[in-house]
């Protein structure tokens, strides 16, 4: 009999516990309002490449999404203050870079944006726009694929220097395995001419 009325006081004082908020549930934590935020949108990656870049008087915002072989950069242009334009790009690989310059010496900045591509090549390609007073031009780049002929096999290097763009990468000899090039590196220089309505960088 008095176990049986122990049982009964310890069942009650539970059930008062419970009442009052001392019990908890074992083994159970519930999320976070950002917790659950996130579980409610889990598709949002945060953007692998930011970069914010100035040239006198304008500004100019990079970023870009690491998501599949081929990515989108979005890309906006201010000039002090004012929003000049916002626009997106695909690009083939992963953002590596980005630069202002001025090459041709118009005084209107130019934006590359460098990339390399997935896998043990890593081919490089470069983004490019000039931004004159009435509009966004592009600046293309004819006869940038080179052939194994010459020993190329990617690698790329690539950066501004002055009015030129640079391009530099190693020479692959027949038999050189991917990581062991022995021909030693190449440099080529690119000069920005205007092509129409548009723009071109142009091999020496």
């Amino acid at each position: 009999m008095s176990i049986q009325v122990g049982c009964l006081f310890l069942g009650l004082l539970g059930l008062i516990q419970l009442g009052q908020g001392g019990l908890q549930p074992v083994g159970v934590k519930w999320p976070s309002a950002n917790a659950m935020t996130y579980l409610a949108d889990p598709l949002v990656i945060a953007p692998q490449y930011n970069k914010q870049l100035r040239f006198n008087i304008y500004t100019f915002s990079v970023s870009a999404s690491d998501t599949g072989r081929v990515r989108q950069a979005t890309i906006k242009a201010y000039r002090g203050e004012l929003l000049l334009t916002n626009f997106q790009v695909r690009i083939d690989g992963a953002v590596v870079g980005a630069e202002v310059a001025d090459l041709d010496g118009n005084r209107f900045p130019e934006l590359y944006v460098y990339s390399t591509s997935d896998g043990s090549g890593s081919f490089g390609r470069v983004y490019a726009w000039q931004f004159l007073p009435e509009r966004k031009a592009d600046i293309t780049m004819p006869n940038w694929q080179l052939t194994t002929s010459s020993g190329y096999m990617g690698h790329d290097s690539l950066w501004v220097e002055r009015t030129i763009l640079c391009r530099k990468y190693p020479i692959y000899q027949d038999g050189d395995a991917n990581a062991e090039p022995s021909g030693g590196y190449r440099m080529m220089r690119y000069h920005l001419q205007s092509a129409g309505s548009n723009y071109a960088l142009v091999a020496e």
